[in-house]
């Protein structure tokens, strides 16, 4: 790849190894398809010099224009089913009617596809002979809320541009936008589906930055964007940083960014976006994500009350963590044992630097994955006394610090080399061989509270 972007340097898509001359910079000052241009401008004359200098462009590469497909001084012109003109976008007319005049059960049937949230109606519902006035009424109101979406306006270069990420387990999405009269509107959206929600919202985020650098680059202002996570601005901060972490922090830093939480729901239509996509049978799921953050109410996970059978055979992972907060320095230990007879097959204590409580917590799950992975272990029990971990591993609570989101995305990867990984939170005292273990790996290198060190 490296290669092959130092060799597209020296050449073109029409003449091969002969570069371009080093004056020529773009006509229009961005990108177009070959085949496709559409290009504006506020004044008649600049058009007209806009549109000598892009013929010209144009004979040098002798690339051929058909007057007959070209349209020159419309206030709108038609492109990929939208009309653009000078004071943004729209739906062509042709479409919006087709919404408007939506009347029958089959063509609400062939409108699924633009409103899935109408997945549950079906022909039955229709012909029982129940009221639907309120189900027209909503429909009536959906249509209309389609049909009279705000414009999508052109980029303002007075005004900085804001990315508005959003990741479900599916998808991650993105808006491009920027704010108008209050308000941010969208210019356009990507998506792309991989790793833990919190790095998906990452991803957008370069993503949109990469694909749209020609419109955003240039721009004094900063790009502001609007998270639900704190890993991008840990990425911009953080020294310790490492793998694809290291490479998306230096990727972010060329950029200027000012991040923001999502307080006030700026997160709806990248959310929407990403709703869209998702498989019909898990909607449910991530419909809740939908509704402002003041209507949501927070359901208390439950607490884990599990227990082994008396006659469990397989292996049993415990793990544990200490850490001083004044030094942030640690431990964390972990202890395969197989059953029935708790033999223990391997116990390991690890000592850490710059470390929080939860963070050393998670490095002894880890470790201990990694440790039951080189005994070809496929399933296991993992028993700990961290609360936070635990829940958080069984997706019970969220995750929002940058440090023990990147320890859980790790968790997550290591988790699919398993057939299963049954985790269960159990009180310190009965996990005391971990937690014996962390304390004497921690005094072994001087840290060990003196109480500690005369018994």
């Amino acid at each position: 790849m490296r290669d092959s972007k130092i060799m597209t340097l020296y050449m073109t898509v029409f003449r091969h190894n002969i570069p371009a001359p080093s004056q020529m910079g773009p006509v229009l000052g961005r990108s177009s398809y070959i085949d496709d241009i559409a290009h504006g401008a506020s004044t008649w004359d600049q058009l007209c010099e806009d549109l000598d200098a892009l013929v010209y462009r144009l004979r040098y590469w002798n690339i051929s224009m058909s007057l007959p497909k070209s349209e020159f001084g419309k206030l709108t012109i038609p492109f990929l089913s939208h009309e653009v003109g000078a004071d943004g976008i729209r739906p062509l007319p042709k479409i919006v009617k087709g919404i408007e005049d939506l009347s029958t059960y089959k063509e609400v049937q062939s409108f699924l596809g633009i409103a899935t949230v109408l997945y549950e109606l079906d022909e039955e519902r229709v012909r029982a002979g129940r009221n639907l006035e309120a189900a027209k009424e909503s429909f009536e109101i959906l249509k209309r809320k389609i049909v009279l979406t705000p414009l999508l306006r052109h980029p303002d270069r007075t005004k900085p541009f804001v990315i508005i990420p959003h990741a479900n387990p599916w998808a991650a999405c993105a808006v491009l936008g920027q704010e108008h009269e209050g308000l941010i509107h969208p210019s356009v959206e990507g998506s792309e589906l991989r790793y833990h929600i919190a790095e998906k919202e990452v991803l957008a985020v370069l993503r949109t930055l990469e694909v749209f650098r020609p419109l955003i680059h240039g721009s004094e202002f900063p790009v502001v964007v609007y998270t639900r996570y704190s890993v991008l601005k840990w990425l911009l901060q953080s020294n310790t940083t490492d793998g694809r972490h290291l490479k998306w922090g230096l990727e972010l830093s060329r950029w200027p960014l000012e991040i923001h939480r999502t307080q006030k729901d700026e997160d709806g239509l990248a959310a929407i976006l990403g709703s869209s996509i998702t498989p019909r049978e898990h909607l449910d799921k991530v419909a809740g994500t939908l509704i402002p953050a003041k209507g949501r109410l927070k359901v208390m996970p439950p607490m884990s009350l599990e227990r082994l059978e008396a006659d469990y055979q397989g292996y049993v992972l415990s793990f544990n963590d200490a850490a001083k907060v004044s030094t942030r320095r640690g431990s964390c230990g972990c202890i395969l044992w197989k059953l029935p007879g708790w033999q223990v097959v391997k116990a390991e204590g690890h000592i850490l630097e710059g470390v929080t409580v939860n963070d050393a917590e998670y490095h002894g799950l880890i470790l201990g994955l990694k440790l039951a992975m080189k005994y070809d272990v496929k399933e296991l029990v993992a028993v700990g006394d961290s609360r936070i971990v635990v829940q958080q591993a069984q997706g019970l609570i969220n995750c929002n610090q940058p440090n023990l989101q990147r320890r859980l995305a790790e968790y997550e990867d290591l988790r699919k080399n398993f057939v299963l990984v049954r985790l269960i939170h159990v009180k310190r005292e009965f996990n005391q061989a971990a937690d014996y273990l962390t304390t004497k790996t921690l005094c072994i290198y001087g840290s060990c509270p003196e109480s500690l060190k005369r018994s």
